[in-house]
C-alpha cells in the first residue's frame, strides 16, 4: 500500500468546513440551531448553512454565525440539505480537510466539542461520526458484537483522501429524491458510510458502540455517553414514540438532566421540541407530570404579578374558590365572570367575607357564559390578562357537568382544585415552576379518568374543528392522535404570553365551544416556543396512578407482550364497534385481509339504494303472513 493510499490523522493547521442544514420555521432557524452553530464556529473555518426561507431578521443573525447561507425550498433536512451546500461550495470542497456533514438532529453540543475534536484530529481516519451503531446481519437473530458497525449519520466528517474520491462524489451525484418516511431517509443516508468503508476508506467514532452496552448507543446509553463526555444528543431519545421508550425504558427526563448537569441550557430542548412534536408524545416521553408538596415548601419567594379568573356558573363554590386565591402570593387582582345579577350579588357578598387586603376585585358581565371552562379569559377579561399586568394567570372556574353523578362531580372539582390551589405551600410550589423555567407556558391537573370516559377519546370529535382553528391562528404544532394534551377539566395556570394569540378572538358560547376552547391551549403555548407541565398533589397523583395501573392490567390480559406491541395490533385491528359479530369480522378484515375490506366497503356503497326496497318488501310479507 503506498503513503497516498494510508488515511492521515486531521494535519496542524488544516482546514475545516462545516454544512449545517436546519429546517426554517415561520422565517427563522430554533435557538438550538444557533447553539449549536455558535459553537461549531470555535472549531471550525467555515461554516455554510442550508435552510428554507427566512425573514430578514433572522437571516441577518445567521449571517454572524456562518459565512454562507443558502435558502432553498426544497427538503433542507439530513443529506438532502447537505447536497446543496456542497453544491453551492462545487470545487472549493477540495480547499477543505475535512468537511462535516451535519444538522439540526442532534442537540448540543453538550459540554465543550473541543476535546472530541482534539482525540478525533490524532486519529488516522477517512471519515468518522460522534456515535456509530452495531446493525445485525440478515437473518442473523444472536446477541452480541457481531453486527455491522455502522457510522450514525446525522454528523459524518469527511477527510481529503475521502473528498478526492470518486465515490464520494458519485454518491451525492446519485443521491435520489428525498424518501417519505424518515427511516427511508436514514437508510439512504447510511449508504455513504457503507460505500467508504468497502471502497477501503478508514472509518471510527468518537465514542464507538463496541464501549457500550446497546447496539445503538445513541438510544439506548445516551445517559452513559453523557457522562463519557459525548457532545451529542441525538433527537430521537425524545422525538419517538412514547409506548417505544416505555419498553426500553428509555426516560427523557432522565436524559434531559444529564444535560443540563453537563450545562446543556434546556429551555433551548424544550423550545425546539414543543414546536415540532405532539404535546402529549412530549409530555409523555420528558415526564413532565409534577408532583408536588403540599407543606414545608422550599420555593424561593415569588416576584410574579398574579392575575386571578373565576368564570363564575354556580355561586355555591365562590367561598372556596376566593378562600383558596387568598394566600396566593404576588395575587394583584380577581376578575369574575357573572352570567347574571343574582351571580354578581352572590360574588360580591362572598368577597365581603373572604377578600383580600390590596387585592382588586373586577366583575365582567359574561351573560350565556354558564359552562365549566374559562374562555373568558381571552375574550370579556382580556383587558385584565393581557394588559402586561400580570406575569402569571391562575384561571378557575365554579361548574359541574349536569350529566355527571354527584359522586363524579364532587371528584372532578376537588381534583382540578387541589392540584392546583391546594394551599399556601403548594400555590408556592406550582409558582416556582415558573420562576425557575422561563420556558413553561402552563401547568394543569392531569387528565381527569376517574369517573369519566376521557381516555382515548379526549378529542370528543372535535379534532378537524381544532385543526381549522389553529391552522387560522398560524399554528402548525403536530396534534396528538388519539386524546389532546389539554387542561380537559377547564382549570389552568399559565402565562399570558404563552397564550395571547387566543386574547381577543369570539369564542363560541355554548358547551362545544368550552370543549373546543380548551383542547387548543396547549398547541398555541406550543407554537409561541412555551412548553406545559401537568401538577398533582401527592394524593392526587396516588389515586391516578393506582386506577391507571389497574384499568391496564385489564386491559393487557387479553393480550401479550409489551404495550408497543399489542397497541399497535390493536390500532390495525379499528374500532371495535359495539362488539356485535359484523365488527369482529370487520376488524379481522381490516387486520388480516385489508383489500377484501375495501371491496366489502365497495359492494355495500353499490347496494345502498337497494336497501329501502328490501326492507319494504320485508314488511309487506310480515303483514301478508
Amino acid at each position: 500500500m503506498s503513503r497516498a493510499s494510508v488515511p492521515a490523522a486531521f494535519p496542524v493547521g488544516g482546514r475545516r468546513g462545516v454544512v449545517y442544514s436546519v429546517p426554517a420555521r415561520r422565517g427563522r432557524i430554533a435557538e438550538a440551531a444557533v447553539y449549536a452553530l455558535e459553537r461549531l464556529r470555535r472549531e471550525s473555518d467555515e461554516i455554510i448553512l442550508v435552510t428554507g426561507r427566512l425573514d430578514d431578521d433572522a437571516r441577518a443573525r445567521v449571517r454572524t454565525l456562518v459565512d454562507d447561507v443558502v435558502e432553498d425550498t426544497g427538503p433542507v433536512t439530513g443529506f438532502w440539505g447537505a447536497r446543496v451546500g456542497l453544491a453551492r461550495w462545487g470545487r472549493r470542497v477540495e480547499d477543505f480537510d475535512e468537511i462535516i456533514v451535519t444538522g439540526d438532529r442532534w442537540f448540543g453540543p453538550v459540554g465543550d466539542l473541543g476535546p472530541t475534536f482534539e482525540r478525533m484530529d490524532r486519529r488516522a481516519l477517512d471519515v468518522w461520526s460522534i456515535t456509530d451503531r452495531r446493525d445485525p446481519r440478515r437473518s442473523d437473530r444472536s446477541e452480541g458484537r457481531d453486527g455491522i458497525v455502522e457510522l450514525s449519520t446525522y454528523w459524518l466528517a469527511v477527510r481529503r483522501r475521502a473528498l478526492n474520491s470518486s465515490v464520494w462524489r458519485s454518491f451525492w451525484d446519485t443521491l435520489p429524491a428525498m424518501p417519505e418516511t424518515s427511516h427511508d431517509a436514514r437508510r439512504v443516508e447510511s449508504g455513504l458510510s457503507h460505500l467508504l468503508t468497502r471502497s477501503g476508506f478508514r472509518g471510527g467514532a468518537a465514542f464507538p458502540s463496541d464501549d457500550y452496552p446497546a447496539e445503538h448507543p445513541e438510544m439506548f446509553n445516551a445517559e452513559l455517553l453523557i457522562a463519557d463526555g459525548c457532545p451529542a444528543v441525538v433527537r430521537d431519545v425524545f422525538d419517538g414514540y412514547p409506548l417505544f421508550f416505555d419498553q426500553h425504558a428509555i426516560v427523557g427526563r432522565r436524559i434531559a438532566a444529564a444535560m443540563a448537569d453537563h450545562g446543556y441550557p434546556l429551555h433551548l430542548l424544550w423550545q425546539d421540541l414543543v414546536r415540532t412534536m405532539p404535546p402529549k408524545s412530549l409530555h409523555t416521553q420528558a415526564a413532565m407530570m409534577e408532583v408536588l408538596p403540599e407543606s414545608n415548601s422550599n420555593a424561593e419567594p415569588s416576584e410574579l404579578a398574579v392575575v386571578g379568573v373565576v368564570q363564575v356558573v354556580e355561586t355555591a363554590g365562590l367561598a372556596e374558590i376566593f378562600s383558596r386565591l387568598a394566600p396566593v402570593p404576588g395575587l394583584r387582582r380577581i376578575v369574575c365572570s357573572s352570567p347574571d345579577e343574582a351571580a354578581a350579588r352572590a360574588i360580591d357578598e362572598a368577597w365581603r367575607v373572604h377578600g383580600v387586603d390590596g387585592v382588586i376585585l373586577t366583575v365582567v358581565p359574561a351573560p350565556g357564559r354558564v359552562f365549566d371552562d374559562v374562555s373568558v379569559v381571552f375574550d370579556l377579561c382580556r383587558e385584565d390578562v393581557f394588559n402586561g399586568e400580570a406575569d402569571v394567570v391562575i384561571a378557575l372556574h365554579t361548574g359541574s357537568r349536569a350529566e355527571h353523578a354527584m359522586n363524579v362531580r364532587r371528584y372532578l372539582r376537588m381534583q382540578q382544585l387541589d392540584c392546583l390551589v391546594a394551599g399556601p405551600a403548594y400555590v408556592r410550589n406550582v409558582l416556582d415552576l415558573f420562576r425557575r423555567e422561563p420556558g413553561l407556558g402552563m401547568v394543569f391537573p392531569p387528565t381527569p379518568h376517574i369517573g369519566v370516559s376521557s381516555l382515548g377519546s379526549g378529542w370528543l370529535g372535535l379534532r378537524d374543528g381544532a385543526r381549522r382553528q389553529l391552522r387560522d391562528m398560524g399554528v402548525d404544532v403536530p396534534l396528538d392522535w388519539a386524546s389532546p394534551h389539554a387542561p380537559l377539566g377547564g382549570m389552568w395556570v399559565g402565562r399570558p404570553d404563552a397564550l395571547r394569540r387566543l386574547a381577543g378572538r369570539p369564542w363560541i358560547s355554548g358547551q362545544d365551544g368550552s370543549d373546543l376552547h380548551r383542547r387548543m391551549l396547549t398547541y398555541v403555548a406550543a407554537e409561541a416556543g412555551y412548553h406545559t407541565r401537568t401538577v398533582a398533589t401527592a394524593e392526587h397523583a396516588g389515586l391516578s396512578h393506582g386506577s391507571l395501573e389497574y384499568v391496564a392490567d385489564q386491559m393487557a390480559t387479553t393480550s401479550y407482550g409489551y404495550p408497543a406491541g399489542y397497541t399497535s395490533m390493536l390500532h390495525r385491528a379499528g374500532d371495535v364497534g359495539a362488539g356485535r359479530g359484523r365488527d369482529f369480522a370487520r376488524m379481522y378484515l381490516r387486520y388480516r385481509a385489508p383489500r377484501m375490506l375495501t371491496l366489502v366497503h365497495l359492494a355495500g356503497r353499490v347496494l345502498r339504494p337497494a336497501r329501502p326496497i328490501v326492507r319494504a318488501m320485508r314488511q309487506k310479507m310480515r303483514r301478508n303472513s
